[in-house]
């Protein structure tokens, strides 16, 4: 099983020490972080998404400008030092860039391109770009435009990834799938495009929230017409059909060696399906969410019986999930300053918030965010509160919801 690491740097979830760090004493931080880490997951991780979210939301075409973040305001090459850094402790791991408002050939999406095109040009060690691709049946790119932008992506040497697509569907079930389906498309149109990611299984899990149905299950984990729709597309048939079986023993096919599956961040983990051997670069994620390396699922759980014998629960009740983060050892501990397990207590209390499904999350997408403190306003999809967040805190469209206390998003 390959994995994909997300994300190395982000301005939005670190623990409040490393936010108060300043000058060189962030740098250090930066480049020690990156090094313990990718040392950690040596051998683990097949591509890391180095740094997530750098560009601010009001960039448009040629003219991109930073976030500004506490990492830019005290770090202004943060970027740059992130991905030599990453270069330098690995030279085997795939470095990608990671953002959203990327999908097509407009505003931010163009800045994002013409960014990484100047990193490519002045030598930075970056080897792909994420388009997180957050859109709805009311607000999407069309085929054509994506498609058009991974040509571009391709046409610098650069692999594209799709990473965290979840759309929004409004109740719109086929509009939702249709969407799905033109985008895997485009992917499979452009060699570069390697992998395909849904960001979630079950419509319960989704960091939308399940009212926007916004994945390829439902609630009980029934494949939806948009699961059925992205078989369709890799000529698999439909789900019940026969045609589409997940190999014995919860196998997975084995990809080319220069093909390097894909893991969603060690916050929304999740596993891929190799596609037909007559497309063997590009994924499909599966119904079936996947473990830290180190911290497998249990052998018990194969996806051939998980419909029909509740695996699904079973998983949990092995606490699997909850023992994610299980040892003084783990990295993201360190990170957090301390022997506590900083991820079971990221939502703010001592709930498990990844392995249960009513803390955390919900009730915090339920508050509103702080009103708007003038200026331009975050575009859709863009960041409008949070801890240590000092940018917009209106939206230009949709209202502002509080994902959880460190990380705001305007929403529609």
């Amino acid at each position: 099983m390959a994995f994909r690491g997300h994300c190395l740097i982000w301005h939005s979830m670190p623990p409040q020490w490393f936010q108060n760090l300043k000058g060189d004493a962030l740098k250090n931080a930066i480049v020690d972080h990156i090094n313990k880490t990718l040392k950690y997951y040596e051998g683990k991780i097949d591509t890391w998404d180095v740094v997530n979210e750098a560009i601010d939301d009001s960039s448009n075409g040629p003219q991109w400008k930073m976030r500004p973040s506490f990492l830019y305001q005290n770090v202004p090459d943060f970027v740059d030092l992130a991905f030599k850094t990453a270069r330098a402790a690995t030279s085997t791991t795939k470095l990608f860039y990671n953002d959203y408002n990327t999908e097509g050939i407009y505003g931010k999406s163009e800045a994002v391109f013409n960014f990484v095109k100047d990193m490519k040009t002045r030598g930075i060690p970056i080897d792909g770009v994420g388009l997180q691709y957050h859109v709805s049946t009311q607000s999407y790119p069309q085929y054509n435009k994506i498609n058009d932008l991974i040509g571009r992506y391709c046409q610098l040497g650069l692999e594209v990834h799709i990473t965290e697509m979840d759309v929004k569907s409004g109740g719109n079930a086929q509009g939702q799938a249709k969407i799905f389906s033109e985008a895997l498309k485009a992917c499979l149109s452009n060699s570069c495009c390697t992998a395909f990611l849904v960001w979630g299984v079950g419509d319960n899990d989704s960091w939308l929230g399940a009212n926007e149905t916004g994945l390829l299950f439902d609630g009980s984990y029934q494949p939806k017409a948009s699961y059925n729709s992205l078989l369709e597309t890799l000529g698999g048939g439909r789900a019940g059909g026969g045609n589409a079986q997940a190999p014995a023993n919860n196998q997975q096919q084995q990809a080319p060696a220069n093909n390097q599956p894909q893991q969603q961040p060690a916050n929304n983990q999740q596993t891929t399906k190799q596609l037909p051997t007559n497309q063997p670069t590009k994924q499909l994620p599966t119904n079936v969410q996947q473990q830290p390396a180190n911290n497998q699922q249990p052998a018990n759980n194969q996806q051939t019986q998980w419909g029909n014998n509740n695996q699904w629960n079973q998983w949990d009740n092995n606490n699997q999930w909850n023992q994610w983060g299980g040892n003084n050892n783990n990295q993201w501990n360190q990170w957090g300053g301390n022997n506590n397990n900083q991820w079971n207590q990221w939502g703010g209390n001592n709930n498990n918030q990844w392995g249960n499904n009513q803390a955390g999350q919900a009730n915090n997408a339920a508050a509103a965010a702080p009103a708007g403190n003038g200026g331009n306003c975050a575009s859709v999809w863009g960041q409008c509160g949070g801890i240590g967040y000092n940018g917009p805190k209106c939206c230009s469209e949709g209202a502002c919801k509080v994902i959880n206390d460190y990380y705001s998003q305007c929403s529609l």
